[in-house]
């Protein structure tokens, strides 16, 4: 290598690991509240079409409130993988986004 090669070659390798370190990091509290977010959003528009934007921030607000003292969801963050997380906020329904959780 030539002598600017190699500091190249570092500052890719380490920026790469970065990249992969950070794919594998588990969602943090406020993506395991969006995760919960969607997935109330996603039933209520597949049972409940038609409700209001201010409806469906309650509904979501009662749903956090409940999960709170649910020890699955509790554990959201320890238990729930970067991959999963990244399929279900990608999940156009309630039972894509439960498919990328099991």
């Amino acid at each position: 290598m030539s002598g600017r090669a190699a500091p190249f070659a570092v500052t890719l390798f380490a920026s790469v690991a970065l990249l992969l370190g950070a794919c594998g990091k588990p969602p943090s509290r406020n993506e395991c509240d969006a995760l919960l977010d969607h997935y109330v959003e996603l039933l209520v528009t597949s049972d409940r079409p038609g409700t209001s934007a201010a409806e469906l921030h309650k509904l979501q607000l009662q749903a956090r409130q409940k999960a709170v003292t649910d020890p699955e969801f509790v554990q959201c963050n320890k238990r729930v993988s970067r991959r999963a997380y990244d399929c279900a906020m990608s999940a156009s329904n309630a039972d894509k986004l439960e498919q990328c959780l099991l």
